[in-house]
C-alpha cells in the first residue's frame, strides 16, 4: 500500500472476473482511497463459442475438426493435455456409436420414418424451402429423423398446417415419448461437450500465439483485436467503464490471456472468483469438467504472477459440497501451492446488514504471515432492515406512468364510460390484461397505499396472468410453501443471473398488491433492476447504462458490496 499522506494509504487494486466492480463500490462508500491496476472481464463474450447441429453429420465433421486442430498445437506444455484432448474424443465418437444402434431401433419402434417423409414431401410440393435441405430422403440418418421431430412439428404448429394436423399429433406424441427424449437428451450432451472442447483448444490455439509475442502491449493489442467485432457485446465493460476511472489499456478481455508478470508487486489486493455456475445448486454444477470451473487455475495463476499482499476470492456455496467434497479439497491444495496462507469463511449477506438470504464462500489470502496472523474475522452486524425498504418510492422519470396511473383511474370520463370505479358497489366486468392498462376495479383490490406505489413502477415489471399462475403453480415451488409466503419476503432470496428470464415462485422474489386477497387474485411484479442494484449493496449513485436484461445479469453475478466491506475494513487495519 502507498502512504498518499498521514495516516493514509492509497489501495492498489487489480480484479478479474471483474463484473459491476462491487469491491470497487466498496472503497468508495468505505471512502478509502484506491486506484484500479487493472481489470478483467469478458462479459460473458465466448470468442470461440461454436453452434453444432445435434445430427450425426455435423457432430462427426466437428469431432474430425478438432482433431485436425489438436494435431496443430504445438506449446510444450500441452504435450500431455494433447493425449486427453485425444482421448475425450475417442470417449464421444463411441458414445455417438452406441446412440446410433439405439437410435435405429427406436425408429423402428416408432415408425417414424414414414411420417417425416410424408411431411417433407407435402413441404417440398409446395415449394416451402425451409427445409430444403432434407429433401433427398437417400442422405437422412437416424439422427436426422430425430431431430426433425421436434423442428417440424414446431414449424408446423406455428404455420397452422391443418391439413396435416394427424402427423402433427403424431409427432407430438413421438417427442413425449421417454425413449425418444432420453436419446435427444444425450445427443444434446455430446454437442455440450464437443461446444465446450472446441472453446478450450481455441484458448489454446490462442495462447500457443501468444507464446511468440514478447511485448505486453503487443499481446493486449492481439488479444484486443480478436474481440473487436465482440466489443458491443460486452456489457459489463460498459457498466464498469461508465462507473469506475482506469486506463483502457488495463481493462483486459479473458483472464486466460492475461499476463500477469505485468503487474507483478505492482497491486495490494487481488480480487474475483472464477464463475460459479459450474458450482452452483441453481447451475447444472459441472464442476472442474466444465469450462467456467476450470478457469479457477487462471485466477489462482494470477495470483503467483502479479504477488499481491492480499487476495478475496469469493464464490458459491456450493463448492464445498461439489463432487462429495473433493472440488474443495482439489482447490485448497492449488491455495497453498501459491505460497500463500488463507482463511475460508462461508458468509451470508443477511448477516451484514443486506435483506437477502445470500450465502458464498470467501476466501482472504495473505502473502505475509503476520498479516494472517493480524487479520480479525469480518464483524457481522444486526439486520435492521426489511426487503420492502428497498424497494423503489421515487424511481427515474421513464419509469413512472405518470398520467397513465392515477390521473387514468381517477379521470372523470373514464369513470364515466366504466373503464375504472373507485369503491363501487358492483365490481365492473374484469379484463385479462387490466392490470395492464389501468381498467377495472382498484380500490376494490389495493389500498390507496398500495396503489399509489403501483403507480410508480412501470408496467413492464408486472407479471401477467399467464406467467402468474405459472409461478404459483405447486408443480413448480422449490420449497411447497403456500403461495402467500412465496412473495413479500422480509429477507429476499438470492438474486440470480437467470433472473430477467425464469420465473420461479421457490427461487426467485416477488412484490404482491392487494394483499387482503388469496395470492392467486393479487397483482404480481418482479423486481426492478434498481432493487436488485440496492439489495447487492449498491447505492443508487451507480449509473445503469445498459438495458433491464443485462443489469438483472449483472446484479445476480455481483459480490454483496457491504460483506466486501467489512473484509475491507480489516485487511486496512492491517498496516
Amino acid at each position: 500500500m502507498k502512504k498518499i499522506n498521514k495516516g493514509l494509504y492509497l489501495i492498489r487494486l487489480g480484479t478479474t472476473f471483474s463484473g459491476i466492480g462491487a469491491v470497487e463500490h466498496a472503497f468508495d462508500r468505505l471512502s478509502i482511497p484506491y486506484k484500479i491496476v487493472f481489470a478483467c472481464d469478458n462479459g460473458g463474450v465466448d470468442l470461440f463459442n461454436k453452434k453444432i447441429e445435434d445430427r450425426f453429420q455435423p457432430i462427426q465433421k466437428e469431432i474430425d475438426c478438432l482433431k485436425k486442430h489438436i494435431n496443430e498445437l504445438s506449446l510444450d506444455e500441452i504435450q500431455n493435455f494433447k493425449e486427453t484432448l485425444f482421448n475425450t474424443l475417442e470417449t464421444i465418437t463411441m458414445a455417438l456409436k452406441e446412440i446410433e444402434n439405439s437410435q435405429i431401433k427406436l425408429l423402428d419402434t416408432l415408425k417414424l420414418e414414414d411420417t417425416i417423409i410424408k411431411v417433407l414431401n407435402h413441404l417440398e410440393k409446395q415449394n416451402d424451402t425451409k427445409f430444403s435441405m432434407y429433401y433427398d430422403i437417400s442422405k437422412l440418418d437416424a439422427s436426422d429423423y430425430l431431430f426433425l421431430t421436434s423442428e417440424l412439428k414446431n414449424y408446423l404448429k406455428k404455420k397452422m398446417k391443418n391439413d396435416l394436423i394427424t402427423d402433427i399429433n403424431q409427432l407430438e406424441k413421438i417427442s413425449k415419448d421417454k425413449q425418444y427424449r432420453f436419446i435427444r437428451r444425450k445427443i444434446k450432451a455430446i454437442v455440450k461437450q464437443l461446444s465446450q472442447l472446441h472453446g478450450t483448444i481455441g484458448t489454446l490455439e490462442t495462447l500457443n500465439n501468444l507464446k511468440k509475442i514478447k511485448s505486453f502491449s503487443e499481446k493486449k493489442a492481439y488479444v484486443d483485436a480478436l474481440y473487436k467485432d465482440k466489443e458491443k457485446s460486452n456489457f459489463v465493460k460498459k457498466s464498469y467503464l461508465a462507473n469506475y476511472s482506469i486506463d483502457e489499456k488495463d481493462f483486459h478481455w479473458n483472464i486466460s490471456f492475461l499476463d500477469g508478470h505485468a503487474y507483478k508487486n505492482k497491486i495490494d489486493l487481488y480480487v474475483g472468483g472464477s464463475p460459479c455456475q459450474s458450482f452452483s445448486i441453481v447451475g447444472k454444477r459441472g464442476g472442474f469438467e466444465d469450462t467456467r470451473g476450470t478457469l479457477f487455475y487462471d485466477y489462482v495463476r494470477i495470483i503467483k504472477e502479479t504477488q499481491p499482499r492480499f487476495f478475496i476470492y469469493e464464490n458459491v456455496k456450493g463448492v464445498l459440497s461439489h463432487d462429495g467434497g473433493q472440488t474443495w479439497e482439489v482447490m485448497k491444495n492449488v491455495f497453498h501451492d501459491t505460497g500463500y496462507d488463507f482463511k475460508t469463511y462461508v458468509l451470508n449477506a443477511r448477516d451484514f446488514g443486506i435483506p437477502q438470504n445470500r450465502e458464498r464462500l470467501f476466501v482472504v489470502g495473505f502473502k505475509d504471515k503476520k498479516d494472517f496472523n493480524a487479520f480479525k474475522d469480518p464483524k457481522k452486524k444486526k439486520l435492521e432492515v426489511k426487503m420492502s425498504d428497498f424497494l423503489e418510492d421515487t424511481v427515474e422519470e421513464k419509469y413512472f406512468l405518470a398520467d397513465k396511473g392515477i390521473t387514468f383511474v381517477t379521470d372523470s370520463k373514464n369513470i364515466s364510460k366504466k373503464y375504472t370505479q373507485i369503491n363501487g358497489d358492483v365490481a365492473l366486468c374484469q379484463k385479462a390484461n387490466q392490470q395492464f392498462n389501468w381498467h377495472g376495479d382498484f380500490i376494490e383490490i389495493c389500498t390507496d397505499e398500495e396503489l399509489d406505489s403501483m403507480s410508480k413502477i412501470d408496467q413492464k415489471y408486472f407479471i401477467s396472468d399467464k406467467v402468474k399462475k405459472y409461478i404459483l403453480d405447486d408443480l413448480f415451488f422449490m420449497n411447497r410453501k403456500p403461495s402467500e409466503e412465496l412473495m413479500d419476503l422480509d429477507i429476499a432470496r438470492p438474486l440470480t443471473a437467470s433472473m430477467h428470464k425464469m420465473h420461479r415462485a421457490g427461487v426467485d422474489n416477488y412484490i404482491s398488491y392487494g394483499k387482503k386477497l388469496p395470492a392467486s387474485e393479487r397483482m404480481i411484479r418482479k423486481l426492478t433492476p434498481r432493487e436488485c442494484f440496492r439489495l447487492m449493496g449498491f447505492c443508487d449513485s451507480f449509473k445503469h447504462v445498459v438495458s433491464d436484461t443485462q443489469l438483472y445479469q449483472q446484479a445476480g453475478n455481483s459480490i454483496v458490496v457491504d460483506v466486501l466491506m467489512e473484509i475491507i475494513k480489516e485487511l486496512n487495519q492491517i498496516k
